[in-house]
């Protein structure tokens, strides 16, 4: 039970801005741990966003592009922009146009290029514009969808992080790889998949089953693409994935309801 709870906060320690500055053991049960307790992270970070909603209900009333902007850049806070790093390099070392060597060491470098700050702005754009067309159109599902989205994204991470290679011979990624327990995660997707249809056929009907498979049809192009241009998985990758997943599922919501 104590490796739950290790991996537990773990989950906050790599993935989230939530200060916990205490050195926690790192083994293959609560590494395990913290991968397969990140969908629920994306709930309880889902749960901060729905606060936000009430809170504006009551109290503030803001217009509907100034709430999707407070609710992105809150999803930014609670990530610490970690993702958002992923997207910006992985961007970056995309529309260099080099080999795979040469991308893989322009993943590595921390200063920004031109092409990521446009790629960022753009993926900031769209998930304000998608959010806010979803709040002007006040569909009454919205709430549900800020625990969904970040919840698959998530999913999607995990996905990704079992099945493809990684791209690199060293890094983050590749060392909580070769540490983690696949067949433990394994188990907790299916478990995740399994509650989450059983839920959400009784709140979206087909609506949240064409979500599911629209992230699993995302996730198998973006394996593709990486295996092609980058080799694998690194860990820029992997939080890359989670942001364009998150804008990526928020216009399938659009598109669906």
């Amino acid at each position: 039970m104590k490796h739950h709870l290790i991996g537990f906060l773990l989950s906050f320690q790599f993935f989230s801005s939530f200060p916990i500055r205490k050195q926690l053991s790192m083994n293959e049960k609560t590494i395990s741990a913290m991968f397969y307790f990140l969908p629920l992270l994306g709930v309880l970070m889902g749960t901060s966003l729905s606060i936000i909603i009430i809170l504006n209900d009551a109290f503030f009333q803001f217009s509907p592009l100034l709430l999707a902007i407070i609710l992105v850049v809150a999803g930014i806070i609670m990530t610490g922009g970690l993702h958002l790093d992923g997207w910006i390099d992985m961007s970056d070392a995309y529309f260099s146009y080099q080999d795979q060597k040469r991308r893989l060491a322009i993943l590595d470098d921390s200063r920004v290029g031109a092409f990521g700050a446009i790629s960022l702005f753009v993926l900031i754009l769209l998930k304000v514009g998608f959010i806010y067309e979803i709040i002007y159109q006040g569909n009454s599902i919205f709430m549900l969808f800020l625990f969904v989205i970040p919840f698959l994204s998530r999913i999607a991470l995990l996905l990704f992080f079992l099945t493809t290679p990684n791209g690199k011979e060293e890094g983050l990624a590749v060392y909580f790889k070769s540490k983690v327990n696949v067949k433990k995660i394994w188990i907790a997707l299916i478990l995740y998949t399994a509650l989450f249809c059983t839920l959400t056929f009784y709140l979206f009907n087909n609506v949240a089953f064409l979500i599911f498979i629209s992230m699993v049809l995302f996730v198998f192009i973006y394996r593709k693409w990486t295996m092609k241009n980058f080799g694998g998985m690194t860990g820029d990758l992997l939080g890359a994935l989670c942001e364009g997943m998150e804008v990526f599922l928020w216009g399938m919501v659009l598109l669906f309801i």
